[in-house]
């Protein structure tokens, strides 16, 4: 009779320590799989919303050439203004169809403090970003490509938003690689 207590109270504390290793085992890849956002940090973008529109240049990467486009920026804030959701489209100047339409969502991360900025072009390419507000106030965000990075740097005044294109082989040397200049329309 001893030797069945024994081997329940036994199975018992197994199952006990069974149940708290996975409970926190599941608990640390729950919490690995989320962050927190913070609304606060966002209120700096809130002159970003609205419609956008002009024009600007990009280089191609086969020719070395300016291809000229126009282009269209809607932004808005999302989820009661804890992210910012960006949506450009743009034409090239000599063609009648959408040559580049891309999507992008910027938050700002309380667990890394520092702002993120998650895109997806039309032709299935991501990118997340770390972005910040540069000395000067501008909005700086890029990201690594197999021969080097690609930054991107945002001037916003009231009704104009200028949006210049690097790309550096060694994170010293830049090149330029787009410039866009927008009006407010709304």
């Amino acid at each position: 009779m001893k030797q069945k207590l024994f081997k329940t109270r036994q199975s018992t504390l197994i199952c006990i320590w069974i149940t708290v290793f996975l409970g926190v085992l599941l608990s640390n890849t729950a919490l690995s799989q989320t962050g927190r956002v913070g609304k606060e940090q966002m209120k700096k973008l809130a002159n970003w919303v609205g419609e956008w529109k002009g024009e600007g240049w990009q280089m191609d990467q086969a020719t070395r050439q300016r291809i000229e486009f126009t282009v269209e920026e809607k932004v808005e804030f999302k989820l009661n203004g804890l992210a910012l959701m960006v949506e450009g489209r743009g034409k090239s100047a000599d063609a009648d169809f959408l040559g580049h339409h891309a999507i992008g969502l910027i938050y700002y991360s309380l667990d890394k403090q520092s702002y993120e900025f998650k895109s997806i072009t039309q032709d299935g390419n991501t990118s997340l970003s770390k972005a910040f507000f540069d000395e000067k106030g501008n909005f700086v965000w890029g990201f690594e490509v197999p021969a080097g990075k690609v930054q991107f740097t945002i001037t916003l005044t009231e009704d104009t938003w200028v949006e210049k294109g690097a790309f550096s082989m060694d994170g010293n040397t830049w090149y330029p690689v787009m410039e866009m200049r927008l009006k407010k329309i709304n």
